[in-house]
């Protein structure tokens, strides 16, 4: 099956929309032409919870050095729902089935958190995919017991009363350093769009059973970007600090006011990181 070709990037700022047929339904892939025709491909993957829309205003300050692939998630914004438990190892042959679709051989991967863990896997599994990698609020680790507790309980209530306002508080003080800030109605859209039943098994794939990722860290390759944030708990810059040590070319950088989904609340700041890091380790010269 092609690609369906929504509307046709003439000039930057147009879109692209491509429906992907994969292993997890199809996937809505947006793509945004850059001015530099020779531009290397980045393809960006959201966080749980969000969807293609929390990179907005993002992809304008990287269209100039980037056509960027814009992923909507399995069972998020205009992909397919999610109706099986997957995984994030499951999620890494969906983003390789996506770049041979789309005749790519290699591709900038960036990642927030789902996304991150998505590329991590990618690039220790099939190194030659990812010609650099960054990850945004992305931890290595396993859930503790409490948050697997957590989990179960959030997927039970999301199966049973949907993304009701009381659950979207609760999603939002986690994802969020501001729950409550002019970013909240991003993720409360992304949630309201997908059946409750979508939600739950995402949930139950990319959360509650997602492993250790330590051991990907020395087989990847590529140069790579960890990047924490100041409001996540779990995934603090000192936590985030330990696994660059363990990569074969890794760097650090930190984004502050944010917890998980910094390219939603301070884009500027994410931009900015995976410009600089394009610019030193991925050998663009701008």
């Amino acid at each position: 099956m092609s690609p369906i070709e929504e509307v046709a990037p003439e000039r930057p700022g147009r879109v692209r929309v491509h429906r992907v047929p994969t292993r997890l339904g199809i996937l809505a892939v947006h793509e945004h032409a850059s001015p530099d025709p020779h531009a290397p491909v980045a393809l960006l993957w959201h966080s749980m919870f969000a969807d293609s829309s929390s990179w907005a205003e993002v992809v304008p300050l990287l269209t100039p050095h980037r056509r960027l692939l814009v992923v909507d998630g399995p069972g998020y914004g205009e992909s397919a729902p999610l109706t099986r438990v997957s995984s994030i190892g499951e999620c890494a042959l969906v983003g390789e089935a996506l770049l041979d679709h789309l005749g790519l051989v290699s591709v900038d991967w960036v990642g927030n958190a789902w996304g991150g863990h998505t590329g991590m896997h990618l690039a220790a599994r099939s190194p030659e995919r990812i010609r650099s990698l960054v990850t945004i609020s992305a931890p290595v680790n396993a859930l503790s017991r409490s948050q697997l507790r957590q989990v179960r309980l959030l997927t039970a209530l999301v199966a049973t009363l949907g993304p009701i306002r009381r659950i979207r508080d609760i999603i939002a003080t986690v994802q969020l350093a501001q729950p409550r800030g002019p970013h909240r109605a991003v993720l409360d859209a992304a949630l309201r769009g997908p059946s409750r039943r979508s939600v739950a098994m995402t949930v139950r794939s990319f959360i509650h059973r997602r492993k250790d990722l330590s051991w990907a860290l020395p087989q990847i390759v590529a140069p790579t970007l960890v990047v924490a944030t100041d409001d996540r708990y779990d995934w603090t810059p000192e936590l985030a600090k330990v696994s660059v040590d363990a990569l074969r070319d890794g760097s650090f950088a930190t984004i502050t006011g944010t917890n998980i989904v910094a390219p939603l609340e301070q884009p500027a700041a994410t931009a900015a990181v995976i410009r600089a890091f394009w610019t030193e380790r991925a050998g663009d010269a701008m």
